[in-house]
């Protein structure tokens, strides 16, 4: 079954999964691009995980780059709303700082 990016990210049943999908998917634009980074034809990648085939087409480097960027938010995303996000407050004093 040959399926999209989209369609493989959203059927993870885990947010665990969908992390790991998109390193899949980053992982391989990555290699693409070092593959091919002096041919600016289409891009093509496949993805095999052993249940599903993802097969994608990019015109030009720039794409995969904004699509590396893209993916590397939403995994942030997901990232975040598994362990949750956190802020540090400290008094000015505490810094190590000579005043």
């Amino acid at each position: 079954m040959v399926c999209t990016e989209t369609i493989y990210i959203q059927s993870a049943s885990s947010i665990q999964d969908r992390i790991a999908r998109l390193d899949q998917i980053i992982t391989a634009l990555e290699l693409r691009m070092i593959d091919n980074s002096e041919n600016l034809n289409i891009e093509e990648y496949r993805i095999n995980d052993g249940q599903i085939q993802i097969q994608t087409e990019y015109q030009d480097l720039d794409n995969i780059q904004k699509a590396i960027f893209g993916y590397e938010r939403l995994k942030e995303k997901y990232i975040n709303k598994l362990n949750g996000r956190g802020m540090v407050l400290r008094p000015w004093q505490g810094l190590n700082r000579f005043y």
